[in-house]
């Protein structure tokens, strides 16, 4: 008994210390979340790199400016004969050159090859993004879904306090019934067996409720250990509707999105590979500088400077047919991609088909759920008036304890599957407000 007391102290003192904690609410879940989640902000630095690479990829379309310079000196022995007899020696003579130069160099067409390139790493860019936009979503559809079984769990946690409190009350009028010779010590000992047994699940609840605790913090990446209370109620969205929620995943779906532009990526990947077909032309232009002085020979000093300019077109003849196999095989890319774009589409459909149906359902038991509960509350307060009048018995009373918890969990749980089939419609919709 002494043990029962303390597990029953135990749990009472939880229940009024979680009034005590902080409220965390859905929205604030949400936005702790998108703040601190790991994969969150993976996927963001991940778009931010395909950003990058995007904004400075037009730079491949201008042209390359290069520019140069040297200095080289040296020193030798020289022995010069010339022509006209005469010998000229020189000892470690000092010479000298200078060179630069500017250059410019433009390709002006590669077959459209560029252009290509350029789109096609702006829609990598879309992906990106898009690829970050998945993860935020199925982020939030996970810690919509960890909240709401910590209130469903919650909820579970009191209509178990409850039943301890009532199992409670039993044993002290069994343990007084007893005393004055009203009850068996059978009877004590049953009641006793059903606390223990409520006190039991109690504490495996608890368990639960906190373990799902972790896994929120966790989503959130805040300290695991961080105590909170979630809100007590459960508000389901009543009016989503089939052809609204359908037009939703046409327009908003990310995953939809991403297929749409795999699409497009292995479409202009074949007009890169195409553009090997045509002509390469560059045009290309620079300024050299050039100066020599030595302190020897016929030539003392010699300067250069001036402009070249100049144009060059090439063209890729044969090359062992590896163009028609690498076309055909971009070919093939484009073919894959749609096909993976319907069969996508498809697979959306039978999921929001699925879904719809379990929404529905879910919402009708509710409804049906709710007055079920409310029988079985009055059920069970009326035995239990009864019981303390001596007109029925105590296996009779349990047994409507036990209906009207049986009642409460299906109730809750109904609840919680009609939220979670919510939110499921809205992330196919990829819309999760």
């Amino acid at each position: 008994m002494k043990k029962v007391a303390v597990a029953f102290i135990l749990a009472v003192v939880f229940s009024i210390s979680a009034k005590a904690q902080d409220i965390l609410d859905i929205n604030k879940a949400i936005v702790i979340g998108l703040e601190n989640n790991y994969s969150i902000k993976i996927a963001r630095n991940d778009a931010t790199i395909s950003t990058n690479n995007a904004r400075d990829l037009y730079t491949s379309l201008l042209p390359v400016a290069t520019a140069g310079a040297g200095m080289n000196g040296s020193r030798v022995n020289s022995t010069q004969e010339f022509n006209t007899g005469v010998t000229q020696e020189r000892n470690w003579a000092e010479s000298h050159s200078y060179n630069g130069n500017v250059a410019l160099n433009w390709t002006v067409f590669d077959g459209l090859r560029m252009f290509a390139t350029y789109d096609k790493v702006k829609e990598l860019q879309k992906l990106g993004d898009v690829n970050a936009q998945i993860t935020v979503l199925q982020t939030v559809y996970d810690i919509v879904s960890a909240y709401y079984t910590i209130v469903s769990q919650q909820n579970q946690t009191k209509s178990l306090i409850e039943a301890l409190e009532l199992s409670r009350k039993r044993v002290k009028d069994e343990t007084n019934k007893y005393s004055v010779g009203k009850a068996s010590k059978l009877d004590v000992l049953n009641s006793t067996v059903d606390l223990n047994a409520d006190t039991t699940n109690l504490m495996r609840q608890l368990q639960d409720l906190q373990s799902t605790k972790i896994r929120l913090n966790q989503l959130m990446a805040r300290d695991v250990a961080t105590n909170f209370s979630v809100t007590d109620t459960i508000i389901i969205d009543y009016t989503l509707k089939y052809d609204d929620v359908r037009q939703s995943i046409l327009t908003n779906n990310p995953q939809l999105k991403a297929a749409q532009l795999n699409k497009n990526i292995a479409s202009l990947t074949y007009k890169e590979v195409r553009g090997d077909r045509f002509p390469i032309v560059k045009l290309n232009t620079s300024y050299n500088y050039t100066k020599s002085e030595s302190s020897y020979g016929q030539v003392l000093s010699n300067l250069n400077s001036g402009v070249n300019y100049g144009a060059t077109a090439s063209i890729n003849l044969f090359n062992g047919l590896i163009q028609n196999k690498r076309e055909q095989n971009a070919k093939t890319e484009i073919n894959t991609a749609g096909i993976l774009y319907d069969q996508l589409k498809q697979d959306l459909d039978a999921q929001l088909s699925t879904a719809y149906i379990n929404y529905q359902n879910s919402i009708s038991l509710v409804k049906v759920e709710a007055g079920n509960r409310e029988v079985a509350r009055q059920n069970q307060d009326i035995t239990f008036e009864k019981y303390r009048l001596g007109s029925i018995t105590a296996l009779e009373l349990r047994q409507a304890q036990q209906n009207y918890i049986i009642a409460d969990f299906r109730y809750i749980n109904a609840q919680y599957d009609a939220k979670t089939a919510e939110i499921g419609l809205k992330l196919l919709a990829g819309n999760l407000q």
